[in-house]
């Protein structure tokens, strides 16, 4: 905590996260797919530590991505008022614009987009929970914090090679 200066009154700074979760072969995949869900759309990615990277490996990639997109098929995007919802609206317009430019931002770089097919409500500011495969290092959508439901997924082989990836950010904010 900081004080503001020329006043008594505390501060506390929320500050940005680029927050790396890491599947390794070993895990146990099911509970491994439900913590990353959890950690990218609970309260729709705005939490500056949501796992926005995820680096799975190769071995156990494919299994992964089948248990995580069928997974995302099964949440509800609605009235965050609605006990059924798992994802609730963004916090604004200009949130939603931002979250939207980086989708259309990490297409342009040749990731692979996929969002779920839920319907979402008509009036109000909501993004349907979305992963990004075949995610270059370099992508911006793996660098910069997007602030909303948007994965990044990468593959890697060793525990070195994911330990050098999942540092390689500006954000050193959490991991999982």
């Amino acid at each position: 905590q900081k004080t503001v200066a020329g006043t008594n009154k505390k501060i506390t700074l929320e500050l940005g996260g680029k927050a790396a979760n890491i599947i390794f072969e070993d895990a146990p995949l099911d509970q491994a797919v439900e913590g990353i869900i959890n950690g990218i759309y609970f309260n729709q990615g705005h939490v500056c530590c949501a796992g926005s990277r995820l680096f799975v490996q190769e071995s156990v990639y494919n299994i992964v991505l089948r248990k995580l997109k069928d997974r995302i098929e099964t949440l509800i995007v609605g009235d965050p008022l609605d006990k059924n919802t798992d994802i609730g609206a963004i916090n604004s317009k200009a949130q939603l614009e931002t979250i939207n430019k980086y989708i259309g931002i990490g297409k342009k770089e040749g990731a692979e987009m996929y969002q779920s097919s839920c319907p979402i409500p008509g009036k109000g500011f909501f993004c349907r929970p979305t992963l990004f495969t075949n995610v270059a290092q370099s992508n911006r959508i793996a660098q910069e914090e997007i602030f909303g439901p948007v994965l990044a997924i990468q593959t890697f082989r060793t525990d070195e090679e994911v330990i050098e990836k999942a540092n390689n950010t500006p954000y050193g904010l959490s991991a999982g």
